[in-house]
């Protein structure tokens, strides 16, 4: 099983986990890349929300509260 990797005080989701969890629709995944990176590749079923339209955009964009919400990235931006 694979593990994803989390930045310190984050909590992490086993890929399997989080596999699952898509699968049932018990999370929201977003992703925080740019538009035009979202466009080339990406999860199927996340939200595209770049770093830095988070606080402008989340609350349009993250509507579900009662969600959990995993966040990813390709790498450093």
């Amino acid at each position: 099983m694979s593990s994803v990797s989390t930045s310190p005080g984050a909590a992490s989701i086993s890929l399997d986990d989080l596999i699952g969890a898509l699968r049932r629709a018990r999370i929201v995944l977003v992703d925080v890349l740019s538009p035009e990176s979202f466009a080339a590749s990406h999860i199927p079923g996340a939200i595209n929300l770049p770093v830095a339209d988070i606080a402008r955009r989340a609350d349009d964009v993250l509507a579900d509260r009662s969600a959990a919400i995993v966040v990813y990235c390709g790498g450093p931006t």
